[in-house]
């Protein structure tokens, strides 16, 4: 057992460290007791008007749409591609990741977690966790509404195509959320400020890497996001549309493997959630 792992506090009767609970157990309690705390902060107010946007979007095309051929089917995978995967998703995790564990080190309140007989691992993971089931509920929620909103008073909408389109949603929606949320965790460990440099990757790197063609798109998450999208093809009629089509046609490349985009997220979000277990357990917190 690393020394790292424990609080440095005695147990006051024998002198000695207490025994530390099991792994995944205190890991369960954690998250379990974050997840309320997270659940009452007042910023997932913003965040819950923020993921009301492809709802919003839904109801106009409803309302005012109709008559224009938009498919539900078109919608949902539109939305997916362009609002949920390049924004949404990275918002969310953001907010919700960035402040898991940085803001208790930040306050220096993760102290008093410390004094529990609980390894330093099982507290980031049930933090983590907690953070996670947070970000994946506001984003399913918000699917969940599109869908209502598409549907009612149509169950002609309703299809194979179109289920199978709605439950691929919503596995990429938590993929996503697990592997963003994991990456902003970690550098919400790191950083003493993270906010700015969680703001340049997911809307600096991430949106200048994924718009160049060929190879240099894989390097972003977004790309293998957006890769997992059955997408209908459409001609793009306006210049820059065309213009990038011109590109990806020059720069021709074999299109990436559905699963290794897939792989690609598992690998990022374990390999994240592994460096924030070992920052935290080399973190030294002034009390």
């Amino acid at each position: 057992m690393h020394e790292s792992d424990l609080s440095p506090a005695d147990d006051p009767g024998t002198g000695k460290m207490p025994t530390p609970l099991p792994g995944l157990p205190a890991a369960g309690w954690i998250a379990w007791f974050s997840l309320r705390e997270m659940a009452r902060r007042k910023r997932l107010v913003s965040l819950g008007l923020i993921n009301l946007l492809p709802v919003l979007v839904v109801l106009a095309v409803r309302l005012w749409f109709a008559d224009r051929g938009i498919t539900a089917h078109l919608q949902l995978a539109g939305l997916t591609h362009d609002t949920f995967i390049p924004f949404l998703i990275p918002i969310v995790a953001m907010a919700v990741g960035v402040s898991a564990i940085g803001e208790q080190i930040e306050e220096g309140t993760i102290v008093y977690t410390w004094t529990r007989p609980v390894r330093r691992w099982t507290i980031y993971l049930g933090r983590l966790l907690a953070a996670q089931g947070v970000a994946g509920g506001l984003l399913s929620l918000s699917l969940v509404l599109c869908f209502l909103v598409m549907v009612a008073g149509r169950p002609g909408v309703i299809s194979w195509d179109f289920l199978k389109l709605y439950l691929q949603t919503f596995v990429i929606i938590i993929l996503g959320t697990l592997t963003y949320t994991a990456l902003f965790a970690a550098m919400g460990t790191f950083f003493k400020k993270p906010v700015l440099p969680a703001l340049l990757f997911a809307f600096g790197w991430e949106k200048l890497v994924a718009g160049i063609p060929a190879r240099v798109q894989e390097l972003s998450l977004q790309f293998h996001l957006q890769n997992l999208v059955s997408r209908p093809q459409s001609v793009p009629e306006d210049l820059p549309g065309m213009l990038a089509a011109i590109l990806n046609t020059a720069m021709h490349r074999e299109p990436v493997p559905t699963w290794q985009s897939a792989l690609v997220l598992v690998l990022v979000a374990a390999a994240a959630t592994v460096l924030g277990v070992w920052l935290l357990r080399n973190k030294e917190i002034e009390k």
